[in-house]
């Protein structure tokens, strides 16, 4: 069998296991660092209340957690009509989450709204 396929070579052998056991060792490291990261996040908001105030107005109550206070991003929020087309959207820093926690926020609309939702928060960097 050697002389038709040729002899085993232990080296071999040894350093592809050490190359397997390193890359599932920095593969497993940065599937944990991304679970964390992706699971805590800087920002942190939800509509808690909306109200359609008009054919062209609505406005929204929104709740928001930050991390702290060097955190910079915003949180774009919505406005959809009957037929789901977007009728508004109001894109809300994070001095006006802070500014704004518990108050009505207005929003302008092209036409009347039939809901409101945050669509989503985005970190930006320094």
């Amino acid at each position: 069998m050697q002389e038709r396929y040729g002899a085993a070579k232990p080296r071999r052998r040894a350093l592809l296991i050490v190359a397997t056991t390193i890359l599932a060792t920095v593969f497993l490291g940065w599937l944990a660092w991304a679970v964390w990261f992706h699971s805590n996040p800087a920002i942190e908001a939800e509509v808690t209340r909306y109200e359609i105030t008009g054919v062209h107005d609505a406005r929204v109550q929104v709740a928001a957690r930050i991390r702290d206070g060097e955190v910079r991003g915003s949180c774009l929020v919505r406005a959809t009509a009957s037929d789901h087309t977007i009728v508004g959207e109001l894109n809300l820093s994070v001095s006006d989450l802070r500014e704004q926690q518990g108050r009505w926020i207005p929003l302008r609309t092209e036409r009347k709204a039939t809901a409101v939702e945050l669509v989503r928060c985005t970190e930006h960097g320094s």
